[in-house]
C-alpha cells in the first residue's frame, strides 16, 4: 500500500532539490549569531539556576529544533555553532565546548531525519504546525499523533540521553562535581521540557507559516 500524499511531503531529505541562493548563507549566518545570542542568555540569566553550561531554563532548545525543522543542515549547524560561540562566551575550554555541544547537534539532527523521513509520511506535518493548530494546508492535525511523538523523541529520549552525555563528559573533566552528577542531569532535562512544550508549539504556529510563505523552508538538506 502507497503513501497517502500529503501537501508537506515535498520537505524530505532529498540533498539539495535546487539551486543554493546567496540567501540561504545570509540565512545561515543569521541563524549562527541568533542562535549564540540565545544560547548565551538562557544560561547567563539564569545566575544560580545555571551552571557549566547548564541552564534550568535552555529557552535556546525549542529554536534549535524548529531551526532544523525549516533549514535543514543549516538550522542542524547553527545550532551546533550557535552552543559553541555561546559555550565560548561563557568560558568554557575547548574541548568540553566542542564535545559539550554535541547534545545540540544530535537532537536537531535527529528531529530532522524522524519527522521528514518517518513521520510526514504518517500524516504529521514536518514543520510541527499540528502541535497548535487543527488543520494544517487544509489537511485535519493529528495533533495528538504529534504531542506523543514529540514528548516520546525530543523532550524524552533525547533531551534525557544528551543530559547524560553532557553531565557525564563535564563531571569526567572535573567541571562539574561528581556528588552533583543528578541535581545538574536533572536540570538539563527540566530546562527543556518548557521550551519544548510551550515555547516550540508557539514558534511552529506563529512563525512557520511565515516562514513558509516566505519560501524560506527548506525542501531538503541544503536547500
Amino acid at each position: 500500500m502507497g503513501v497517502k500524499s500529503y501537501p508537506w511531503l515535498k520537505y524530505g531529505l532529498s540533498w539539495k532539490p535546487r539551486p543554493i541562493s546567496t540567501v540561504q548563507y545570509t540565512l545561515f549566518a543569521t541563524q549562527v549569531g541568533v542562535l549564540a545570542i540565545l544560547s548565551y542568555l538562557s544560561v547567563a540569566l539564569l545566575g544560580p539556576l545555571a551552571y557549566a553550561g547548564v541552564s534550568f531554563f535552555y529557552f535556546a532548545y525549542a529554536f534549535y529544533i524548529v531551526f532544523a525543522l525549516w533549514w535543514g543542515l543549516y538550522g542542524i549547524m547553527a545550532s551546533y555553532l550557535g552552543s559553541v560561540i555561546a559555550g565560548f562566551l561563557l568560558g568554557t575550554g575547548l574541548v568540553p565546548n566542542l564535545l559539550g555541544s554535541l547534545p545540540n547537534l544530535i537532537g536537531p539532527l535527529a528531529a530532522f531525519l524522524i519527522w521528514r523521513g518517518v513521520l510526514a509520511k504518517r500524516g504529521l506535518d514536518p514543520l510541527m504546525r499540528d502541535l497548535a493548530d487543527k488543520k494544517v494546508q487544509g489537511v485535519p492535525a493529528k495533533s495528538k499523533q504529534q504531542w506523543f511523538w514529540h514528548v516520546l523523541i525530543n523532550v524524552g529520549v533525547f533531551n534525557i540521553a544528551g543530559a547524560f552525555m553532557y553531565v557525564s563528559l563535564f563531571v569526567a573533566m572535573g567541571l562539574i562535581p561528581a556528588g552533583a552528577y543528578w541535581i545538574w542531569w536533572a536540570g538539563w532535562v527540566a530546562g527543556d521540557v518548557i521550551p519544548l512544550t510551550v515555547i516550540l508549539p508557539l514558534l511552529t504556529k506563529t512563525l512557520s507559516p511565515v516562514v513558509e510563505r516566505s519560501g524560506l523552508v527548506n525542501l531538503g538538506w541544503l536547500s
